[in-house]
């Protein structure tokens, strides 16, 4: 997995950003993206440098002042647990489940990391 030094940094308690498979995005407290693990690149049809310092919002189909009012609620310290639809580059919507947590990153200072999940309501029983 590629990593910088600024995910290397990256504080959040009981989460390893090293984890392969999980698709997370580092974003400043506005939603301006910092950084982004291999897989949450691909999920958005980007590499990890094309993705650095687009807004997030703009990859989400619709209901954006919800996921605004996500960003703060985050930012003012509260877990964020929501569902919603991204827009890839290019793609088709994907349906997702994005857990937002506020991280401290030394670099870029304050940040939100966002998990990217299937949706609980989509999930398929095995």
């Amino acid at each position: 997995m590629f990593m910088t030094k600024n995910t290397d940094a990256l504080e959040v308690k009981g989460f390893e950003l090293e984890n392969i498979g999980v698709k997370w995005v580092v974003t400043d407290l506005y939603g301006r993206l910092l950084q982004a693990s291999l897989e949450a690149a691909a999920m958005l049809n980007l590499t990890i440098a094309g993705l650095r310092n687009r807004q997030l919002l703009m990859f989400f189909d619709g209901e954006r002042e919800h996921w605004r009012d996500a960003i703060r609620a985050a930012a003012s310290g509260l877990m964020v647990d929501r569902e919603g639809s991204m827009r890839p580059r290019e793609r088709r919507p994907v349906f997702v489940r994005a857990e937002i947590t506020k991280a401290h990153d030394p670099f870029a200072g304050d940040a939100l990391l966002w998990t990217f999940t299937e949706p609980e309501s989509r999930e398929v029983a095995h």
